[in-house]
């Protein structure tokens, strides 16, 4: 895996997973302000929980950050135990199709989320190094 790949797959699964876990906290208690975006904060005390608990923060009832967090984690495992990259992207092209629908949301309705942006960006970074890394041969395990 190329220094780039590695850089964007790492880089991505670790603010994706804490951008994930602060919308996860996000949703059921008050986040620290410096997470929140001023657009945001007019809407509810504490800011982006606001957006956290609406009905677009959630796929039949769990709430997306959950998602996040159990997608980073099979990603992980995924790249751990080298599973096939056509099923990774696979997953991943999920993952960033989602976002780019909560982030329209977003934009079209004037909002700023900097963890909702966090974690867009995440998945896509990943999706970018999954997608240049696809045509690359894995190294044989075998050492040959």
């Amino acid at each position: 895996m190329g220094r780039l790949n590695a850089i964007l797959l790492v880089g991505g699964i670790a603010l994706g997973s804490a951008a994930a876990g602060a919308a996860l906290y996000g949703r059921y208690r008050v986040l620290p302000a410096a997470l929140t975006g001023p657009n945001v904060c007019k809407l509810e005390a504490g800011g982006c929980q606001a957006l956290f608990r609406t009905p677009t923060a959630a796929l039949l009832g769990v709430p997306n950050s959950a998602l996040g967090l159990l997608f980073y984690g099979a990603l992980t495992l995924g790249l751990l135990r080298r599973w096939p990259r056509p099923v990774l992207l696979a997953g991943t092209s999920a993952a960033l199709a989602m976002s780019a629908y909560l982030a329209r949301t977003l934009v079209m309705q004037g909002l700023e989320c900097r963890v909702c942006w966090a974690g867009h960006a995440s998945n896509a970074a990943i999706w970018l190094a999954l997608l240049i890394g696809l045509g690359r041969r894995e190294p044989s395990s075998t050492g040959g």
